[in-house]
């Protein structure tokens, strides 16, 4: 696994992120259609937000996830995802500076029918 780095579109949200993308996944709720990203779940200790923390707004979600955008520009960044304790991020893979999203094969994560 190799550290990468990854910022939305203007830059004022930036972040590390560890992992080997080999599992990418697109949810089916209907947030995550409507903005078609792809997303890598890595655990929360592989994820450091490096600037941005006062750029990033909450658009909400549900008791397990809570989705984070740059208030700037509206890129959707990043996912923190809750069981319990915060135990995943979930990066959008479009904002991964050295990974080609369109080579990754994104399985499907069925949020739509989640409680």
């Amino acid at each position: 696994m190799e550290k990468h780095h990854g910022s939305c579109h203007c830059g004022a949200v930036a972040f590390e992120v560890v992992s080997d993308f080999s599992s990418p996944y697109r949810c089916n709720c209907s947030f995550c259609i409507r903005r078609g990203a792809t997303m890598q779940r890595v655990p929360a200790s592989n994820f450091l937000l490096l600037r941005g923390e006062d750029a990033v707004g909450l658009y909400g979600g549900r008791d397990f996830a809570k989705h984070y955008f740059c208030k700037t520009c509206g890129i959707p960044c990043f996912t923190r995802i809750y069981r319990g304790q915060e135990s995943e991020v979930a990066v959008n893979v479009g904002c991964v500076d050295d990974v080609d999203w369109q080579a990754l094969v994104p399985d499907l994560f069925d949020g739509a029918h989640l409680l």
